[in-house]
């Protein structure tokens, strides 16, 4: 007997359809993921890539900012080695060099810290090789006035050597009372005032020294003659006169001398009517009066000079004494006595 058919038994899955889906789906995700891989790769390789070109610039950055720190301390050493060649003249021109060393130490440091910033330096740089070579000019202007200065140095030592010689040779020619020595001691400190003040050595080199200094007190009669007196009662005129002594320096021509008569009480004679006036006394730096002027026409050699005082008022008794001035310089003394 033939077995009935069971229409209520399940279907039988058709498995064959169901691996093939499952293929396809392993294939896309494959795909998928060999993409992504390929990705990676690419993505990973254009990194490598970028990370050598940044390692690269980095390097070549590092590289040049170690040139430009060589290039700097090269330059800043050269500086400093010129600089200091230049010391040991005197402790003035070492204190500027001092002073231009810490100054482009101060700039050397300025440009390294340009150049690890990486920021523009040359032109930093630039300047301070103009600024070494401005130093270095300066020192060689300092170094010639130094040198113009040793040389006037040495000039005003031949000169101050002239003037001592000169002096040695005033001394033997004064006279030996104690006026003449007065006069000594106040020309020796007239020529070392000289020595330390040395510009004023031609205006007193060119001051005429005169000797001989004499006075003579008269009585002016009334028919004009004069009588040579000693009692100042009887005493209305004085009659000053000396000689002076030869001076190459002085140009011949007319030269002025002032007389300061002094009374025993120590006051000049002066009366502003009869020529008597103000002049400045260079030695001492002060103004002095004096009593009248003598004028001669000097030719470089002895000259006797002469000059009158006639107050038309009587004369005191005691000492005077006599001052004779040229060119604001006292030249020569004298004195005289009045019973």
């Amino acid at each position: 007997m033939s077995t009935p058919t069971n229409f209520n038994q399940p279907t039988t899955p058709n498995y064959g359809d169901n691996q093939d889906n499952n293929q396809k789906r392993i294939t896309t995700i494959m795909g998928v993921a060999i993409a992504a891989l390929l990705g990676l790769c690419v993505f990973l390789l254009v990194s490598k890539l970028n990370t050598g070109k940044q390692l690269d610039a980095t390097t070549m950055e590092l590289t040049q900012q170690k040139e430009a720190m060589t290039e700097l301390e090269t330059k800043y050493n050269d500086a400093v080695t010129q600089l200091e060649q230049q010391k040991g003249i005197n402790a003035e021109l070492d204190a500027k060099i001092n002073e231009q060393l810490q100054n482009l130490e101060t700039q050397k440091n300025e440009i390294a810290g340009l150049i690890q910033k990486n920021k523009e330096y040359r032109g930093a740089m630039n300047t301070f090789e103009r600024q070494k070579n401005q130093y270095l000019a300066e020192i060689d202007n300092l170094k010639k006035q130094v040198g113009d200065l040793t040389a006037s140095n040495t000039q005003l030592s031949t000169q101050n050597q002239e003037l001592s010689t000169n002096l040695t040779q005033t001394q033997s020619q004064l006279q030996e009372e104690s006026t003449a020595k007065a006069a000594l001691i106040s020309e020796k400190t007239q020529l070392e005032t000289e020595r330390a003040q040395l510009s004023k050595k031609v205006d007193i080199a060119s001051a005429i020294r005169v000797k001989n200094v004499t006075v003579k007190a008269v009585d002016v009669r009334s028919n004009g003659k004069e009588k040579s007196k000693s009692r100042a009662s009887k005493v209305d005129k004085l009659n000053i006169c000396f000689t002076t002594e030869p001076n190459e320096v002085v140009p011949a021509g007319e030269e002025s001398f002032q007389i300061r008569v002094v009374d025993p009480t120590g006051a000049p004679l002066a009366i502003e009517s009869l020529g008597s006036g103000v002049s400045v006394d260079k030695k001492a730096e002060s103004e002095f009066r004096f009593t009248t002027t003598a004028t001669c026409n000097y030719s470089n050699g002895e000259t006797n000079v002469c000059g009158a005082w006639q107050p038309g008022q009587n004369f005191a008794k005691g000492k005077y004494s006599v001052e004779v001035y040229n060119k604001g310089y006292l030249v020569g003394t004298g004195a005289f006595n009045l019973k």
